[in-house]
């Protein structure tokens, strides 16, 4: 108590060494270090509202064991970098032989036809005739996709997210088709660290991988992959509208994911599949309350060890 009495004396009486700013800072300063707590309380439950739907839905069919994949791969990612919300990245990982493929992404390559080559780039469904082989082919095949697109739909979206799961509510208002589609979610890992011994091609972090997928038809059927993830139905309102609920999964780090809604046809045609889509990525609020804690303790401090030197000095 000795060591906080010069600061409660500086508060009681007028200090003629820092004067009104000198208490006002202060107490900013206390008000800051209060606040911390709160601020993580904050961010342990979030709600989110997104609108979009023209971005292009850009699957990457990938795996570790591919060489073309790895040397392919910077120019990917500075190209998709480059267009921000012009397309949204899925990188669907091969099962055979690859610890980041899994069933969501089986699922995904299936409704997609795919089975060869290795990488494989579709846009809004439609694979590339020829791969393209640099960034600025791939440019091309982005201005295809939007042109054959046309038009697209606005898609708004409610997240409420916590430490348990989230529930991603969907509204179509004014579809451009509603038979024969589906309202799809998908869950992306942002980044993915592997082993050296895992990464045979030697590329050890991958970008928006496939992690899981529900979707719900128009008529009512389901696909949720894997089973367990959770669940969706459709709710009452304009247009269409979906409701999805589902819990983190395992091994994810629910601060660095990405999710992803769109509205598409079920069966992959001539036409181009998507019908609109859009994506939001979740901050980690974590390191902003870390950063933001070590800021307001280091002015606090430098503020008390300030009020007690001057203090002291004035008795």
């Amino acid at each position: 108590m000795d060591f906080f009495k010069p600061v409660i004396v500086f508060f009681k009486r007028k200090s003629p060494v820092l004067g009104v700013m000198g208490r006002i800072v202060a107490l900013l300063m206390l008000s800051l270090i209060l606040s911390i707590p709160l601020y993580a309380a904050e961010n342990t439950e979030s709600i989110v509202e997104v609108r979009g739907g023209g971005s292009v839905l850009f699957e990457h069919v990938t795996g570790v064991w591919c060489e073309v994949c790895a040397d392919h791969e910077p120019w990917v990612a500075a190209m998709v970098e480059s267009n921000g919300e012009r397309l949204i990245r899925v990188d669907l990982h091969d099962v055979i032989e690859d610890p980041l493929g899994n069933e969501a992404a089986t699922h995904r390559r299936m409704r997609l036809n795919h089975t060869m080559p290795f990488p494989t780039y579709h846009l809004d469904g439609h694979a590339e005739t020829t791969s393209s082989t640099s960034r600025g082919e791939l440019q091309m095949s982005l201005l295809a996709a939007e042109s054959a697109r046309k038009t697209h739909e606005v898609i708004e979206a409610t997240i409420e997210l916590d430490d348990i799961g989230g529930v991603v509510t969907v509204e179509v208002a004014d579809p451009i088709q509603t038979e024969g589609t589906q309202l799809t979610l998908l869950l992306l890992d942002t980044s993915v660290t592997i082993t050296s011994a895992e990464a045979t091609n030697g590329l050890l972090v991958h970008s928006a991988v496939l992690q899981s997928v529900m979707s719900i038809e128009m008529n009512g059927n389901k696909t949720i992959k894997p089973f367990s993830w959770g669940s969706v139905e459709m709710s009452p309102g304009q247009g269409l509208n979906a409701v999805f609920e589902f819990d983190w999964p395992d091994g994810i780090n629910a601060d660095t994911v990405t999710l992803v809604v769109v509205h598409e046809h079920v069966e992959v045609g001539d036409d181009p599949a998507t019908l609109s889509a859009l994506s939001w990525a979740i901050d980690d609020p974590s390191e902003e309350v870390e950063r933001f804690g070590w800021m307001v303790m280091i002015l606090f401090g430098c503020a008390i060890v300030m009020l007690f030197l001057r203090s002291r000095n004035s008795f």
